[in-house]
């Protein structure tokens, strides 16, 4: 027994020894809790496969743990990066981001970008690490500034990575998966724990449920067929903005005397109506997940999530209040409220 748990325990090592990110399993650790927990919230690659460069940040009591310092800057754009840790390559271990020493542009790896990005505590670590394959030395805020300056040009280059996968992961779906049911999904870390076990597929290499949650993210996207209509010339009521640009945030108040207004976001939404004297008729949000009106009276409200909108500083609504209470706790959100909850003093706040 224990000779077949060394064999397997050498064969696991070396089928991640083979990318310089990787790490044996007993080797990882992570701060993430759940289900989910293996995979990168933002992109779902695997966190064991991409050890070396993962990152974590923790907001209230959850922590994320992403696969790289693109996935924490992509997944927390505008977002106080101030608790965040980062593994250090050599010892393995976590560390406080701000006190690392980053090697950039390296002959090694990136994980998520071409340009690839490994931190260290030690300067000489660092050093050592520059003499051997290359690089510059930057600091955490030096090292976001640039994964920020990275990001339109990596996603651009995962975007068309992922056009492919999704193809392949269509036709690895139909091969190695028993049913026929594709369930939506809208996080690829959810949707890789589905092909992985939930039982619905023969045996899968991680490559392979990495296509298929590509695949079944991509075919979950909605279309805008049942979202607010906006016309192309509409403007915010409040910050004069184009609404029709945002479909995901769009909000709509009809008065009883035929009046229209348009909002790019909820607050802009709320201003409005809670200092409106007009005899206001129907209210309609945007289900952020499924960019469907729904009746502003029975959605549900988060707020205080790292999820930013056109102005900023969101209400994201829901039409389910168990979209809303998984988007609460997936995003560092404080509060879910519905519409009688929402207060002028709530929307000066934000």
């Amino acid at each position: 027994m224990f000779k077949a748990l060394l064999i397997l325990t050498l064969l696991t090592s070396l089928s991640f020894s083979k990318m310089f990110q990787s790490v044996p399993p007993q080797d990882a650790k992570l701060l993430q809790k759940g289900k989910t927990k293996l995979y990168c919230p933002n992109c779902g690659m695997n966190l064991v496969k991409f050890y070396k460069t993962s990152h974590a940040l923790k907001e209230n009591t959850n922590t994320l743990q992403y696969c790289s310092l693109h996935c924490l800057v992509d997944a927390n754009q505008h977002t106080d990066l101030i608790k965040a840790k980062v593994v250090d390559a050599k010892t393995l271990k976590f560390i406080n981001a701000h006190d690392a020493y980053y090697v950039i542009g390296s002959k090694k790896a990136g994980t998520m970008s071409m340009n690839s990005k490994y931190a260290f505590l030690s300067k000489e670590d660092a050093l050592k690490f520059q003499k051997a394959n290359g690089g510059k030395i930057y600091n955490f805020h030096q090292a976001v500034d640039i994964a920020y300056r990275d990001l339109a040009k990596d996603n651009k280059m995962i975007n068309k990575k992922r056009k492919m996968a999704s193809k392949k992961g269509a036709m690895i779906f139909d091969k190695m998966c028993k049913t026929a049911n594709r369930p939506a999904f809208h996080s690829y870390a959810a949707a890789k724990e589905y092909v992985l076990h939930s039982g619905s597929c023969a045996k899968l290499k991680d490559r392979q449920a990495q296509a298929i949650a590509i695949y079944l993210v991509k075919k979950s996207v909605p279309n805008l067929s049942n979202a607010i209509k906006v016309p192309s010339d509409a403007k915010c009521q409040i910050c004069g903005m184009f609404v029709s640009k945002y479909p995901k945030w769009a909000a709509k108040i009809t008065t009883k005397e035929n009046k229209t207004y348009f909002f790019d976001g909820n607050r802009d939404m709320f201003k409005f109506y809670l200092n409106s004297k007009e005899n206001l008729d129907k209210i309609l949000v945007t289900d952020y997940y499924n960019i469907i009106a729904i009746p502003a009276e029975k959605a549900w409200y988060v707020i205080g999530s790292n999820v930013y909108g056109p102005m900023g500083n969101e209400l994201v609504s829901f039409s389910s209040k168990a979209d809303a209470m998984s988007f609460k706790k997936d995003h560092f959100a404080t509060e879910v409220l519905n519409f009688k909850s929402v207060t002028p003093a709530i929307i000066e706040k934000l």
